[in-house]
């Protein structure tokens, strides 16, 4: 008989599925279903029973009596066609006689059954199950009395009633199991947890508990492991059990089942080893791997390695046991990271304990002191770094705990207020600042830390900051210098820029007597308290400090209580605040004529910076006075050249009038001598300036002076100096221009008026444009013919460019005059 002779039900997957739910199928004999069938051949008088439950592809007994086999396959069941009628109780009288079973080997063969009466297992869902059927190896046709098939059905529920009970039974001891496993993974995973926090921050420890917790989570794992990414190959880096012996292993990742799990990101059930795809058969071996579960643990973005337990059997682990291994690689992820915490933390206080102690830049940790009111008052070191000491001169080892003012007395104020600034705003405040006290500059930064607490990181710029201020200084003094016009203008000038560059308390000028035996010392600069040393003073009084300047070389006292030269008696020194000094010569003609002098109250080594700036500042004094002398001198040789030209212009003047004077028209001879006395006016304005420069307006008013009241002008133009060549142009180009005017134009009549003005134009060229604007006298002409001499030189223009526009109105003459601004104002080269 095939199956296809069964009822359509044997293969409904919902009864198959119903039959799943008891848990029954072969599972070990049981005396309540044993009773049940011994019962059921007593009632029956017959020598076979059976509890067969008929599953998709076998019957299996649950219960039997006198019939060896615990399953047959579909194709010898009888009990299956007890399946089509769940109301009533399945009887045949002659197996060998009835179609649907005729056929079957149990039949034609041995056992050789020849009647079977089966009462329907029919769940309380209304599913048939099985049957609780009796067998006869003899023929019987009457069949079951109605008592004996009313006792089978009654035993039939019977049999479905105990099913029921122990499903319960199951389910209960299953829950309680479950119950008892989650407790016990929730123990594993606390005290993995709890242990990894212990671990601090040694990763091979971490591991190793993490492998720990998942074996005892899964018991039915024999070995475990935790397989770390290294590349193309997975390292065993814990490991315990059965894979004890194999840490280090390294397996490529391509052929592994870890391999696999790190390439999905998944975790990974392997039921079988023999037959995965994803295992190497030699790792299968080695390994003793029948089965195995893996999860990965997650890092970031990606996977830092795999957990994977494995045992010897295949199919010893299930999906809750994958669900159980995830718990342990979250685990190792947070104990991984929480130990990478710790140990960058321990390496980054190592590094930024090793880099404070190495930095270069002085580094202070500080904490505000407050007053009772609050306010900050002071601060405390709470620790500096060594580089601080090399730094301030101070031992650091002497600092911790004492306040800021107790480390250096009398430091500036504003060493605190910063730093109270800046722990109560949280700002970053930059600072370049000198502590007086010890004579040293720094730059640096002070920012806030925690609560009252602030740092400083600085470093000494004091040799930077002099440059800048000596270089700043000598500059600044140049400038003064070229401005003052007196010896002693200059040398107050300079002592006070050297005093207040150098830091000292006292700096002057003094003229030498003799052979460096006196110096005469000017009115001097000094620092508040320190009085005046000006006048005479014998050098012989102070010690053996002459032979120094007499030679030319500077004298440099670093203290004149330990230096040889002053030493033997300091006091005289002590008695006009002097603790150390320099005296710089200045010298003239081989010899030394003067000296600038620098001291300080206190002792102090003079560096030799700074002792290039004062032979500097010294060079450039001499240079100034130099200067004013020579300016002195010039005075009086101009004088002198003045005197002796308009001498000269008077002889030329008196010989022209005395050669001129039987020339009948005097009106010429007036005019040459009004041209050599304009002349004479524009070498008086030169004068003024040494001939280097006149001043424009000045030549203006000088010529135009000469001619008529300089009412009758207005002027209107920026003053400025002009060469002078320009000026003896202009003074004979307005001595001609007045002279006309005085004549024929403007200055002819009472009301006549003459406007003067000029201005730059700026262009490819810049030049200069002088206007003449005759105005309230009568119109002008244009001269006839080719005109005489003063025609000439107006047409020639300013020096001589010949660029003259001449307008001759009604009002008066109109002359615009136009010269390159190059060819008028001084070259400076």
């Amino acid at each position: 008989m095939t199956s296809h002779s069964f009822p359509s039900m044997v293969g409904d997957a919902a009864r198959l599925d119903a039959l799943a739910s008891y848990a029954i199928l072969d599972t070990p004999a049981e005396r309540g279903f044993d009773d049940i069938v011994q019962l059921a051949c007593q009632l029956c008088q017959v020598p076979v029973s059976l509890v067969s439950l008929v599953a998709g592809d076998r019957q299996w007994f649950k219960a039997r009596v006198n019939f060896p086999p615990c399953e047959t396959d579909l194709s010898r069941s009888v009990c299956a066609h007890a399946l089509g009628q769940p109301d009533e109780v399945l009887v045949i009288p002659d197996l060998t006689a009835d179609p649907r079973t005729r056929a079957n080997p149990l039949v034609t063969g041995d056992p050789f059954i020849r009647f079977y009466a089966g009462a329907p297992l029919v769940a309380p869902d209304g599913h048939v199950l099985g049957s609780l059927c009796v067998i006869d190896k003899a023929v019987r046709p009457g069949g079951l009395t109605e008592a004996q098939a009313d006792n089978l059905k009654a035993l039939a529920r019977q049999v479905v009633t105990q099913l029921e009970l122990r499903r319960a039974v199951v389910t209960r001891d299953r829950a309680r199991g479950e119950e008892q496993r989650a407790y016990q993974v929730r123990e594993a995973l606390r005290d993995a947890q709890a242990r990894i926090a212990r671990m601090g921050d040694d990763l091979d420890a971490v591991l190793q508990v993490v492998v720990a917790g998942a074996m005892r989570a899964v018991p039915t794992a024999e070995g475990g492991v935790i397989e770390l990414l290294d590349g193309e190959w997975l390292e065993y880096r814990a490991v315990r059990g059965t894979l004890a012996p194999h840490l280090g292993l390294r397996v490529p990742r391509g052929t592994s089942g870890a391999g696999h799990c790190v390439r999905t990101g998944s975790p990974y059930l392997m039921e079988d080893a023999a037959s995965d795809p994803h295992v190497r058969r030699d790792l299968v071996r080695s390994l003793g791997l029948g089965s195995a579960i893996f999860a990965p643990i997650p890092h970031g973005d990606g996977v830092l390695g795999v957990l994977k337990l494995q045992a010897p059997e295949r199919g010893a682990f299930t999906r809750g046991d994958l669900d159980i291994l995830g718990l342990f690689t979250g685990a190792a992820t947070a104990g991984l990271a929480e130990a990478a915490a710790l140990a960058d933390a321990r390496a980054k206080d190592v590094y930024w304990r090793g880099l404070f102690d190495r930095l270069t830049e002085g580094f202070v940790v500080g904490e505000v002191i407050r007053d009772e009111a609050g306010r900050v008052d002071d601060w405390r070191y709470v620790e500096v770094n060594p580089a601080w000491g090399e730094l301030t001169g101070i031992d650091p080892a002497t600092v911790a705990g004492r306040t800021v003012r107790e480390v250096i007395p009398d430091i500036e104020d504003e060493w605190v207020s910063e730093v109270a600034e800046v722990v109560a705003t949280g700002r970053t405040a930059n600072f370049t600042r000198r502590i007086g006290p010890i004579r040293r500059w720094y730059e640096g930064r002070a920012f806030a830390l925690d609560g009252d607490r602030f740092g400083i990181i600085f470093l000494e710029v004091t040799a930077r900051v002099e440059a800048d201020t000596r270089r700043l200084a000598l500059l600044s003094l140049g400038d003064r210098l070229r401005d003052l016009a007196t010896i002693g203008e200059m040398t107050r000038a300079a002592a006070e820029i050297v005093g207040r560059t150098l830091g000292a308390t006292r700096a002057g000028f003094g003229r030498i007597e003799g052979d460096v035996e006196a110096i005469d010392i000017e009115p001097d600069w000094t620092a508040p308290g320190i009085p005046s040393i000006a006048g005479r003073h014998r050098f012989d009084d102070y010690g053996d400090i002459r032979a120094h300047l007499r030679r030319g070389d500077a004298l440099v006292i670093d203290d004149v209580a330990t230096d040889p030269r002053t030493r033997d008696d300091p006091g005289p020194m002590r008695a006009i605040d002097v603790g150390a000094l320099v005296n710089m010569p200045v010298r003239e003609r081989g010899r030394t004529v003067s000296v600038f002098v620098v001291h300080d109250v206190q002792a102090r080594t003079w560096t030799p910076e700074e002792l290039a700036f004062l032979r500097n500042v010294a060079d450039r004094l001499e240079v100034g006075v130099a200067r004013v002398r020579a300016e002195e001198l010039q005075a009086v040789l101009n004088a002198e050249l003045a005197h002796r030209l308009k001498n000269t212009l008077a002889v030329v003047q008196s010989i022209a009038t005395q050669t001129l004077r039987d020339v009948t028209e005097r009106e010429l001879v007036d005019a040459f001598e009004r041209r050599v006395l304009a002349l004479s006016r524009a070498h008086d304005v030169l004068m003024q300036k040494s001939w280097a420069a006149a001043r424009m307006r000045a030549v203006m008013e000088s010529v135009l002076g000469m001619q008529v009241d300089l009412d009758r002008f207005a002027f209107d133009g920026p003053d400025m100096d002009i060469s002078p060549q320009a000026a003896l142009s202009l003074t004979l180009l307005l001595h001609e221009l007045a002279t006309n005017a005085l004549k024929y134009g403007a200055l002819s009549a009472n009301a006549g008026q003459v406007r003067v003005a000029w201005r730059t134009e700026d262009g490819a060229a810049p030049a200069l444009v002088l206007d003449w604007t005759e105005t309230g006298g009568p119109a002008a002409a244009a001269p006839t013919g080719r005109g005489g001499f003063g025609s000439k030189l107006i047409r020639m223009g300013l020096v001589g460019t010949r660029k003259a526009d001449l307008r001759y109105g009604s009002t008066g003459l109109r002359a615009e005059f136009r010269a390159p601004l190059t060819d008028i104002q001084i070259q400076v080269h």
